[in-house]
């Protein structure tokens, strides 16, 4: 991908994660924060949250292309697993370390044992399922990368046993089968595909169908991702059970961004502003330790002080865990992946001996 590409998904990353801490800042928390509710229904506030869909727009395109320049499955699941490990390494330490000091956390003082999921990339109700123990999750935020773990899996699979074209079709199908095992009250099928997130599979369908016109140029993908992009919309928005207009505008601004430099490659929208490249770069350590830290210093830095206004509270909690997450995704990060990959390269050549 060249560097006009890497930008334009930066750029997306970034406004997901700042869509993210808008809405984990003021309206996830409303009897915790100091504010209240008095925010909690501003529109870019209320449905921020929407910011993780476009992460899984951005996914199914990044992810195929990842698979094609793979060789095998392992190694594009190698490649991913290289991906995600480090920053979520560093993440559960930080999470640890600081749970003292930031005792207001929403989640409380983590168990010892919420580390596990994270660090394995399984949902703690699957660790309970196969173990009987009962494991508290350690950040609320973790779900959608057990959604994209699973996306990464299924359709990995599936793109080497049955071809690019076929791999994105199952991804329809599941989505749909998920949707109408829920209309129909299926109730075991339902739970069986929303266990495995089939109901995300739709937005990764999208994003790869995305990614095969934008590398191609072929119209028929960009009319079969629109297409369903538009069930997709619609879906969400009928699972707010709400046709508030700023929902609804909300949801459709979402997909023409995502759309623009795809179709208009020339189109600097998101790839020229600064601040959303920033974010962008630090938003996968960010996302992972932001949530209960920013929670807890809005609430400690009010105690300290009543001179901040409480709309701009979470603003410098924001700044300070970009700047950690700077410093993660920067410096840290790179570090650890490279000793894993010394550790493992080393250990395969022991092998082989």
């Amino acid at each position: 991908m060249d560097r006009k590409r890497i930008n334009f998904l930066d750029g997306f990353r970034g406004m997901a994660i700042i869509l993210v801490m808008l809405y984990h800042s003021y309206s996830r928390w409303p009897n915790i924060v100091p504010y209240g509710t008095r925010y909690s229904d501003f529109p870019i506030f209320k449905y921020g949250n929407l910011g993780v869909e476009l992460f899984f727009l951005i996914s199914g395109f990044v992810i195929l292309m990842s698979l094609e320049r793979s060789k095998s499955f392992l190694t594009f699941i190698s490649k991913r697993w290289l991906r995600l490990f480090p920053a979520m390494l560093i993440a559960t330490v930080l999470i640890y370390s600081t749970s003292y000091f930031l005792s207001e956390r929403p989640n409380g003082l983590p168990d010892i044992k919420s580390a596990i999921p994270g660090l394995i990339f399984m949902e703690p109700h699957w660790i309970n399922f196969f173990t009987g123990i009962y494991i508290p999750e350690l950040e609320g935020t973790f779900w959608s990368l057990y959604a994209e773990v699973k996306f990464y899996l299924i359709f990995g699979i599936l793109y080497f046993t049955v071809g690019k074209i076929n791999a994105i079709i199952g991804l329809i199908l599941m989505y749909f089968i998920c949707l109408i095992s829920y209309q129909l009250h299926f109730e075991i099928l339902y739970s069986f595909c929303y266990s495995f997130s089939f109901i995300y599979f739709g937005y990764f369908a999208v994003g790869a169908l995305a990614y095969i016109y934008y590398s191609t140029k072929q119209k028929s993908f960009l009319y079969s991702a629109l297409l369903l992009s538009i069930i997709v919309a619609a879906i969400e928005i009928l699972k707010h059970k709400s046709f508030d207009f700023y929902l609804i505008t909300f949801v459709l601004c979402i997909f023409a961004l995502f759309f623009s430099p795809i179709y208009f490659t020339n189109l600097k929208l998101v790839t020229s502003n600064k601040l959303f490249h920033f974010f962008g770069f630090v938003s996968y350590p960010l996302y992972l330790i932001h949530e209960n830290a920013m929670i807890a210093l809005i609430i400690k830095f009010n105690n300290i002080t009543s001179h901040i206004p409480h709309l701009l509270l979470p603003l410098l909690p924001i700044v300070i865990l970009a700047f950690i997450s700077y410093l993660i995704a920067k410096y840290v990060e790179p570090f650890i992946r490279k000793l894993i990959e010394k550790i493992l390269f080393v250990s395969k050549l022991e092998n082989s001996k």
